[in-house]
């Protein structure tokens, strides 16, 4: 699910440059919290943000006329601030509610993992009508240690249910895949890809969030160890989305 900011016209923000006089556009951001929000109360949200910011690219440098309007406008926000706010919005990254015993692939890169916080916090945390049973599996990739998000509470999951969570990273500035190049998150799918394609055989979901540049290099990983397995990919993506196995919300 993802919260809409329909970001209004003040002096923080200005106005939309190609609409003279509107408010900007609406904004969209994965929430990070279930229905109940972190404090338990269904009253809170919260949201992962990262500041958007640009650099010229001869010099390499930081591009300070040109910033990320709603991220930075969020960033820059005092507690007690009001921020008009609408949604949620979209039925793409929903969990299924029919099986409580399914199994779910999450595949996450940088702020991406925000959906998939929430769905831990609801299979792991929460008191719901049909506890989870599954197998819940989350790989994320990110630069460095520094920038994995929630890593405190994913390795607590990691503890308390060691048999129906699993959780794999990928920093492409600290790993090196098989191939002695840096680690992203399709090579950390490759090396456990029998497992995945097994697991989605068996009617497992698999996520995405993240970035658009992530899909295009884990749908060619994916192609490939297919083929190598003795599969169409086209094919089988094909049933995976028929079968509604198959869930991307990427920015």
């Amino acid at each position: 699910m993802e919260a809409m900011f329909p970001i209004g016209k003040d002096k923080v923000m200005g106005e939309n440059p190609k609409k003279p006089g509107a408010p900007h556009n609406v904004r969209l951001y994965s929430i990070a919290s279930t229905r109940y929000g972190d404090s338990f109360d269904g009253k809170t949200a919260s949201l992962c943000v990262r500041r958007a910011v640009y650099y010229d690219p001869e010099t390499g440098k930081e591009d300070s006329s040109k910033n990320g309007v709603c991220s930075n406008y969020l960033c820059n926000s005092k507690p007690g601030d009001k921020i008009q706010l609408t949604g949620p919005s979209g039925k793409v990254m929903l969990l299924p509610e029919d099986d409580p015993n399914a199994t779910h692939i999450m595949i996450a890169t940088g702020t991406g993992v925000a959906p998939f916080r929430a769905y831990l916090r609801r299979m792991f945390m929460e008191s719901v009508p049909k506890r989870f049973g599954g197998l819940a599996w989350l790989f994320l990739g990110v630069a460095n240690a520094d920038n994995l998000l929630y890593d405190d509470e994913f390795s607590n999951y990691i503890r308390e249910y060691p048999n129906q969570f699993r959780y794999d990273k990928a920093l492409s500035r600290e790993h090196k895949n098989t191939k002695g190049g840096k680690m992203y998150v399709q090579d950390k799918i490759e090396e456990y890809s029998d497992e995945v394609f097994k697991l989605l055989d068996g009617g497992a979901h698999i996520y995405f969030c993240g970035l658009k540049g992530m899909m295009p290099g884990i749908q060619e990983t994916l192609k490939r160890v297919a083929e190598q397995r003795g599969e169409d990919w086209d094919e089988k993506l094909k049933q995976l989305k028929k079968n509604k196995q198959w869930h991307v919300e990427v920015y």
